[in-house]
């Protein structure tokens, strides 16, 4: 596997919940495109999918790229919306 492969991996496995894996989402596959970049910059020294990962951006928030921030924004309120409405089932 090439590390950029192996980046995009580690983004959309680090910042999504492992009940989320088995979904696809617009905001979750624009989070792997848009911070891959990000991730081989910051915090390519954690392992994918690991609490590390999510810490790391959170520290770094100030440093990515305008289009990495968006995307974790974009995907978070995603999460938030299909939560509540999950809840509201």
């Amino acid at each position: 596997m090439t590390s950029s492969k192996a980046a995009f991996l580690a983004i959309g496995l680090s910042l999504v919940p492992a009940a989320a894996l088995a979904q696809q989402s617009p905001a979750r596959d624009a989070l792997k495109r848009a911070c891959t970049g990000d991730y081989m910059e910051y915090c390519s020294e954690h392992a994918p999918g690991g609490p590390e990962v999510e810490a790391c951006f959170k520290a770094n928030m100030k440093k990515l790229t305008p289009a990495c921030s968006s995307a974790i924004t974009a995907y978070k309120q995603e999460q938030r919306a299909t939560r509540r409405v999950s809840e509201a089932r």
